[in-house]
């Protein structure tokens, strides 16, 4: 802020305006519509018996990446591979203040209430002696963590359609939010009947996402103890790094040994209180074709030899860079797939006499994930767990890249998750640096079919080329906040900026992959046009000092390589126009012009 002599007191009240104003206008995280099933559970069931009711043992670990519709009803909870923090095994789920559209529950900013529910199907407990409910919590993790006036609790149904707190955890100031906590409760004689149900419950703050809890490996068995806690499993706790970090995905053309940054990681966690001898595979296949490009690791074994209970970091072996740089020579989609070997199978019965079908502890040994290969940078992995975005009139987001050649940049997308914003108008733009005026910015509309799990795709009309450092981005503008879907699997956040009161900031608040993509193209985007051989001659190309344009033209301007406008003196005679390149920097220009009505364009070379 410029200050004048004299004028402190004016200078003071105008600080206080910007800071309030500051305080108000933000860039920050935000819910989304979840992907958890979206129906309203139902209270209770009229079911009295075990006709029709699920079968002990009652078992998941949210391996799958969602809420099982055979297991479970649910209102507004989100399943996530990324959002726990160290979890037990792979996938969790989320409970928080907005609903299955990523609605907060109240408008009310500070009211307190029911929010999400994870609700159980129905389950056959007669005669389901020394029964146990076994579950892991955490408070917040990678979302916002909960206040001390929000809890989660548990409820159970007795055989008369009531529901008893039997549990509940309140959001504590102290409480580790990178942490999960195991819980063994003893299911009581009363709870004992055909249909019993059980019930997690958010309560709080339910005017959006600020206050999260999150839960896995839920497990309900008879013939159990107090002491029952470490399942024969061992589980893949996390989807697979990529080897490209920190960008998720890159353009299949910009494979090289340089942007290879590290081999492909993981971990395990081996939730059982015994040593066990363990080995994993790590293979990259094309997903179209079942063709294998690499494996880096095949029955590798763990050394040493994972420990009872141990959690442990692990990563691929070294990439054949020449091999992936031979195969994957046209736009594909690539599968990287790790598996555990770690003698995992169905949970033993009491007695040891069978398994149960219930409960495959091999289900969470494999994690996958798909890397596609086209014309673009992504640092996110294409699957949004919260979304981020700005509330000011004006307000600019821009999210920086870096490449290995200089390219054209064809387009960029981005995901807005809120159906909400579809058909608003935004200005695309795109930097060399964002402490310049933008080389390309264009009012363009949020396509109609936008919304999450889609991206709006933006193409330029102009040849833009780019090298090393650029941004993309856009100004909004609305008040409302514009929220662009965020990948909690990795964190790019220093490369987000945002500028909302005429300074640009470094992002230091949201942390995740902002989803928004850089497309290039190793050719010009807009196509040349052939200049007539008869009447327009254009001389000399390369030039040093003067271009000579002979024919008779209208309307000549001049654009240097990144697509700017440069004011290059003109002079017409009688033949023509001359333009001076004297003072002009060395390099690729575009000379577009108007002949007889039709816009022609030529490419030439300042020497």
């Amino acid at each position: 802020m410029k200050k004048y002599k004299g004028s402190g007191l004016i200078a003071v009240l105008l600080l206080g305006l910007l800071i309030s104003f500051d305080s108000l206008a933000q860039f920050r995280q935000l819910p989304i519509p979840s992907h958890s099933i979206s129906k309203e559970p139902a209270s209770t069931y009229n079911l009295k018996t075990a006709e029709d009711a699920l079968q002990l043992p009652f078992w998941d670990d949210f391996s799958s990446g969602e809420c099982s519709e055979l297991l479970w009803e649910a209102k507004g909870v989100n399943a996530s591979f990324t959002t726990g923090i160290s979890a037990p095994s792979l996938g969790v789920v989320v409970f928080d203040g907005v609903d299955e559209t990523g609605q907060p529950y109240s408008s009310t900013r500070l009211e307190e209430g029911e929010g999400d529910q994870l609700l159980s199907k129905p389950i056959d407990l007669t005669a389901a002696e020394d029964t146990y409910l076994s579950f892991y919590w955490q408070a917040g993790g990678k979302a916002e963590r909960p206040d001390d006036s929000d809890a989660l609790e548990l409820y159970f149904l007795d055989s008369e359609g009531s529901w008893e707190l039997v549990w509940s955890q309140s959001g504590e100031a102290d409480l580790s939010t990178d942490e999960f906590v195991q819980v063994v409760l003893p299911v009581e004689n009363k709870f004992l009947y055909g249909a019993f149900q059980f019930k997690f419950q958010q309560s709080g703050r339910i005017s959006g996402p600020f206050d999260s809890w999150i839960l896995d490996y839920i497990y309900l068995n008879k013939d159990r103890s107090i002491i029952d806690r470490f399942p024969e499993d061992r589980a893949i706790t996390q989807i697979p790094g990529s080897p490209f970090a920190p960008y998720f995905a890159i353009p299949y053309f910009e494979i090289n040994e340089d942007k290879i940054t590290g081999p492909i990681s993981n971990e395990f966690n081996n939730l059982a209180n015994r040593f066990r001898a363990m080995e994993y595979t790590v293979s990259l296949k094309n997903l179209a074709t079942g063709e294998l490009l690499d494996a880096p690791n095949s029955n590798s074994p763990f050394n040493p030899v994972p420990q009872a209970l141990e959690r442990r970091a692990f990563s691929s072996g070294n990439l054949d860079v020449k091999a992936l740089v031979e195969a994957i020579d046209e736009p594909m989609d690539v599968e990287v797939s790790m598996y555990l070997m770690a003698g995992d199978t169905l949970l033993e019965t009491e007695g040891g006499d069978g398994y149960s079908s219930n409960v495959d502890f091999r289900v969470n040994d494999t994690s996958k994930i798909v890397i596609p290969f086209r014309d673009f940078y992504a640092y996110d992995n294409g699957m949004a767990d919260y979304a981020a975005g700005i509330n000011q009139r004006g307000g600019i987001l821009a999210l920086s890249f870096e490449l290995t050649n200089p390219s054209y940049l064809a387009g960029v997308s981005i995901q807005f998750v809120d159906p909400a914003q579809r058909n608003n108008a935004i200005e695309l733009m795109v930097w060399d640096t964002i402490s310049r005026e933008p080389l390309y910015q264009k009012e363009v509309l949020i396509p109609a079919d936008a919304g999450l799990g889609t991206y709006a795709y933006f193409a330029l009309d102009s040849n833009i080329l780019v090298e090393d450092h650029f941004f993309v981005g856009f100004t909004q503008f609305s008040n409302d906040y514009l929220p662009v879907g965020l990948d909690k699997s990795g964190d790019s956040g220093d490369r987000i900026f945002y500028n909302v009161v005429g300074a640009w900031q470094q992002n230091e608040v949201v942390r995740g992959n902002l989803m928004m993509r850089a497309h290039l193209s190793l050719d010009p985007v807009v196509e040349e046009t052939e200049l007539p051989d008869d009447d327009l001659v254009i001389y000399p190309n390369p030039v040093t000092e003067r271009l000579y344009v002979v024919g008779e033209v209208t309307d000549v301007k001049v654009f240097d390589f990144q697509g700017r406008l440069i004011n290059i003196p003109q002079e017409e005679d009688k033949a023509g126009k001359m333009l001076n390149f004297t003072e002009s920097q060395k390099g690729l220009y575009l000379i577009k012009l108007v002949k007889n009505g039709q816009s022609l364009t030529q490419r030439i070379i300042v020497q």
